[in-house]
């Protein structure tokens, strides 16, 4: 038996023996007939229903309004007209963003220098749609507009590409990250099977970008109009609804198999918004080119239906609800009427990317599949796993009980529940409603430790 032989035995039973362990320690939390039911303890976010709605200010045919503590803006006409519009009636915003608030501290006082985040930039800006650049042209324009001459077209466009930067610390590989849950539910889960969709931004509350924090409204001529939750000067997101019923939220996914070279996150999800249905949703994701490592679900609520996506820059996986893919021989398990994901990847060969390239960090070297099984059952341990496992357990735990303010509990209980949840949404899109809570500063609170406001887009989405 040869070395290595050797060292791999030495850490498969170690490796068993946490499992076991960590199994046993489990067993005995968990909760025995007769004792108090989990849901007894959790806790109930407030729902907002009739938020007071102001108007702010006007530019053209765009708006800026007050709904209860959200900022909402909403543009209109071509994407030139909607880009001078944002930049016009959120100058301050986008210039406390960019020189006082997120950039300087998610950015520059990282490490991050201009001139490297404005290369890597300069690669992805060369992937997106030449209507999102005429946009980014008027956002400039309007900020110039305003008076706000220390801003650059670069600037601008950093709004659209910053989503890879923050997951490259410079000249390093991405990331290891463990953020964000998503769900969909329709059919037999909810009650009258309509589709709500809910998630989790778990990325950071401590870099401010709270204080910038806006809903975006496009209402682009000619076509049908699409929101989403974001930031100001941002030419998208990472959360998003349709009048068209898609729904869109994405999660990191660990990989790596990533890139500068492809479409930047944020356009992508905004030009899925642009679909009509969902397979061709769907068709925007997998024609990318795609940069990082992602997770999505997408949601369509005339259906309804969903799908959870896993990509990076080598592959594209789509899946349905009730899966064959999402089976057994990876420890996942899918459900019928409802896909959900965290940030892992549930094919194996996304498992056995990142066990060759991050295993040895953590006393695991594998070369194969039939090896990497042998030690699969301690991923359970991980977080992402289990905010995954508790999300399907809780969906299938009683038909018709998704509706709003179980999913508002959801994703504000149990391992979902996160200290560091910058904005959280449960989507209604039949109903075209959105409930939307973002963080809170001074002192930062998580987002799901707030209250949730329904933000009627019935009258913006017409």
């Amino acid at each position: 038996m040869n070395w290595e032989r050797k060292s791999f035995i030495k850490v498969y039973y170690f490796v068993v023996l946490v499992f076991i362990l960590s199994v046993l320690a489990t067993a005995q939390q968990e909760v025995k007939p007769g004792e108090i039911d989990e849901e007894a303890n959790w806790y109930h976010p407030e729902i907002v229903e009739n938020p007071e709605i102001k108007v702010i200010g006007t530019e053209g045919a765009g708006k800026l309004y007050k709904v209860g503590e959200h900022w909402v803006c909403v543009m209109e006409g071509t994407y030139r007209e909607m880009g001078f519009q944002h930049g016009k009636l959120l100058a301050d915003k986008i210039e406390h963003l960019m020189k006082e608030g997120y950039y300087v501290k998610a950015l520059w006082n990282r490490g991050y220098t201009k001139e490297y985040a404005y290369e890597q930039s300069k690669r992805m800006v060369k992937f997106i749609p030449e209507h999102f650049l005429e946009e980014a042209r008027g956002i400039y324009e309007g900020l110039k507009s305003a008076g706000k001459e220390g801003i650059t077209y670069e600037d601008v466009l950093l709004g659209a590409t910053v989503a890879e930067i923050l997951h490259f610390p410079p000249n390093q590989p991405p990331s290891i990250i463990n953020s964000c849950s998503n769900f969909a539910c329709w059919g037999r889960w909810t009650p009258d099977g309509r589709l709500i969709h809910g998630r989790n931004l778990d990325w950071t509350v401590e870099a401010d970008a709270q204080d910038d924090a806006v809903i975006l409204v496009w209402r682009p001529k000619g076509k049908r109009p699409y929101m989403m939750l974001s930031w100001a000067g941002a030419i998208g997101s990472v959360s998003g609804m349709s009048a068209d019923g898609i729904t869109i939220g994405e999660m990191t996914l660990p990989s790596p198999n990533a890139s500068f070279d492809g479409m930047p996150l944020f356009v992508t999800m905004r030009l899925v918004l642009e679909q009509k249905n969902l397979e061709d949703a769907v068709g925007v994701v997998v024609r990318g080119p795609q940069t990082s490592g992602w997770n999505f679900v997408i949601g369509d609520g005339k259906i309804p239906s969903a799908r959870g996506l896993e990509v990076d820059a080598k592959r594209v996986l789509v899946y349905t609800d009730s899966d064959p893919k999402e089976s057994e021989e990876t420890l996942h398990w899918s459900i019928p009427d409802a896909v959900r994901r965290t940030n892992h990847p549930v094919n194996k060969d996304g498992l056995l990317d990142l066990a060759l390239k991050y295993g040895q960090e953590f006393g695991i070297k594998v070369e194969n599949w039939e090896q990497l099984k042998l030690i699969l059952p301690l991923f359970k341990s991980q977080n992402s796993y289990q905010r995954y496992d508790w999300l399907g357990r809780q969906i299938t735990k009683r038909e018709k009980s998704i509706d709003i303010r179980r999913a508002i509990d959801l994703l504000a209980n149990g391992p979902v529940f996160g200290d560091d949840t910058l904005h959280s949404f449960v989507f209604d899109p039949v109903n075209q409603v959105a409930y939307v809570s973002v963080a809170g500063n001074n002192p930062p609170v998580t987002a799901t430790r707030r209250a949730f406001t329904k933000i009627d887009l019935k009258e913006w989405f017409r």
